[in-house]
């Protein structure tokens, strides 16, 4: 259940996202990540908190509910779901348009959260970063 999901948010967290450094400093808010099974009924529950450029990772503790933030946005899908988005697989827009997932809140906070989250397969690369490379190596 959602183990890619889960590694992508402790590499977030921890910085070593090649994606994380992208998070503006200026940027604040928590987004709430909630994972459906296919009946829609939250199964699994994650706050992502931006902060300064930082990012902290907490997931949901059912047994404590008085513990948890209150979110800015909120981000739900189905276990599926997150996992192709953890793989590269598919990308936020499109399900956005496709009402495969649904957001409620500040849209602009979840998709800057899955940018930087879901960055894509590892072997992909920004075209600039590509050109820096290559002139790098001449």
């Amino acid at each position: 259940m959602t183990d890619q999901l889960t590694d992508a948010l402790r590499t977030l967290e921890s910085g070593g996202s090649r994606t994380s450094k992208r998070i503006p400093r200026a940027t604040e808010g928590t987004v709430r990540l909630d994972v459906t099974d296919a009946a829609g009924t939250v199964i699994r529950q994650w706050f992502v908190v931006m902060e300064n450029g930082t990012v902290l990772v907490r997931e949901a503790d059912p047994d404590r509910p008085q513990q948890r933030l209150v979110p800015d946005a909120v981000l739900r899908t189905d276990d599926e779901m997150f996992e192709r988005l953890a793989r590269g697989e598919e990308r936020f827009v499109p399900l956005f348009f496709r009402n495969a997932l649904v957001v409620e809140g500040q849209l602009g906070l979840v998709d800057l959260l899955t940018r930087v989250l879901f960055a894509g397969p590892s072997a992909a690369h920004h075209p600039r970063d590509f050109v820096h490379r290559q002139a790098e190596a001449s």
